[in-house]
């Protein structure tokens, strides 16, 4: 006779471009006392991802059993998920100003786990409407004005925003003057609309951290609906994140126990690098745009496998892979290919993340500015995501990405910490933490990491 299934707190699928990753975790409820589990990673379960056959649940389901196969049937008490299949979180972002509205508006999209497709400034004009409709974004972000400030640019575009072919959710985060009217108009057209803070509230002042949760929560509406995810609500009793904004929460609930850092994750697809700190005192004061304090960037360019001929681009002659690396590499050769892509693409990406010193000229002297974030605070930087945490050399990788001279890159310093998310829980853990305590869900980024 089978026993009954093992209690646990939770399970949380990632389910990526590729491959869906299921865990198991127990000891989350924060309760303390004889009998009490210690917070833990259990187990994991991967599969394909099956969305390009029609139904996410073939590979949710088959990454369980690979996972019940190893640990026994489990019991969760809540299944959460992240997610960036189905072409991941799509947006298109519309502010007033390139440096100021439009950029905070890209700062909150790229932060909550987005792929930015588009972005404009200014009033939309006619290519405008049809590129964001050729971009077939999930989510429009809509920005503009400072608060008191002008609201006719974002009103404009919110009525040109009714041509569109499609629908869109639409996430206000402009001039809060005219966002009822705003929201009024849009609704009257079909949209569904989101209104959250003023992303740009004032000069040189970013809100983007509302703007963050809006799209979580826009995104987990869009989620159920996408061609091949239906089937998940049935999986999945719990929220579902972005993967990419589940892996920025962590890092920042992260951050606020062991200080300034920087977190690599090399996909096959893309390479994204989150960052948490308001850099050094020294650069700030030279700094010439406002940074969030969390900060993401995504390479769209840089993977190992969806982009790999690019990156082997990168790479010189001598160190060049003969033959690109599958989804999965399994060969000596194929583990090989894929290590020296993964090495190239978190090294080019953290220096592309970073940024530098510069010199400008003017009749009272030379006068050297930052532009850019500065990681230089940053004391430690960890390697999380397939390609880091699976293939051999993470740490070596993640030495790379350290400042080795005294150039005008503000990149983490020579003698930074490079730890690895050996257990492969920081997108898990994010999910973990829009339910669970803090502590439970740190202890077990903790005991990945080694600290």
């Amino acid at each position: 006779m089978a026993s009954d299934p093992r209690p646990i707190d939770a399970l949380v699928a990632e389910i990526g471009s590729t491959t869906t990753l299921v865990s198991a975790f127990e000891g989350l409820s924060g309760e303390e006392g004889q009998g009490a589990a210690a917070p833990r990673l259990v187990g994991q379960g991967v599969a394909p991802t099956s969305v390009l056959e029609g139904d996410v649940r073939i590979g949710l389901d088959a990454a369980r059993a690979a996972l019940e196969a190893s640990v026994g049937a489990v019991e969760p008490g809540v299944t959460l998920a992240t997610s960036s299949a189905a072409g991941g979180l799509r947006m298109t972002v519309h502010g007033l100003t390139a440096r100021m509205t439009a950029m905070a508006a890209r700062e909150a999209a790229l932060g909550a786990g987005a792929v930015v497709k588009y972005q404009t400034s200014g009033r939309l004009r006619d290519a405008d409407i049809a590129r964001i409709d050729d971009a077939r974004p999930n989510l429009v972000l809509l920005a503009g004005g400072v608060e008191g400030g002008d609201f006719d640019t974002v009103l404009f575009n919110a009525g040109r925003l009714r041509e569109l072919g499609s629908r869109p959710i639409v996430v206000y985060g402009g001039n809060s003057q005219v966002a009822d009217e705003a929201r009024v108009m849009l609704e009257a057209a079909g949209f569904k609309v989101r209104v959250t803070a003023n992303v740009y509230p004032a000069i040189d002042e970013l809100d983007i951290v509302p703007a963050r949760a809006v799209i979580h929560d826009a995104f987990e509406e869009h989620i159920t609906h996408a061609p091949g995810m239906e089937s998940i609500g049935g999986f999945v009793t719990g929220r579902i994140l972005p993967t990419p904004g589940a892996v920025l929460v962590a890092s920042e609930r992260f951050a606020d126990e062991v200080g300034d850092l920087v977190v690599v994750d090399v996909g096959g697809a893309t390479t994204d690098v989150h960052s948490i700190t308001d850099g050094s005192p020294e650069i700030a004061a030279m700094s010439t745009e406002p940074q969030p304090h969390s900060k993401r960037t995504v390479e769209g360019d840089l993977g190992t496998y969806v982009s790999a001929e690019h990156v082997a681009e990168l790479l010189d002659t001598m160190h060049r892979p003969a033959v690109l690396p599958p989804p999965l590499p399994f060969t000596p050769e194929e583990i090989e290919a894929a290590r020296a892509l993964a090495h190239i693409a978190a090294v080019t990406a953290v220096n592309r993340h970073a940024g530098r010193l510069t010199h400008l000229y003017s009749p009272s002297g030379r006068q050297t500015v930052a532009r850019g974030r500065d990681l230089t605070a940053c004391r430690l930087i960890v390697g999380t995501g397939g390609a880091l945490t699976r293939l051999p050399g993470g740490l070596e990788i993640l030495a790379d990405c350290r400042s080795r001279d005294a150039g005008d890159r503000l990149l983490p310093p020579a003698g930074a910490t490079c730890l690895l998310d050996r257990d492969y829980v920081f997108a898990s853990c994010g999910a973990l933490l829009s339910t669970f305590p803090v502590e439970p869900v740190l202890a077990i980024m903790r005991a990945s990491v080694g600290l």
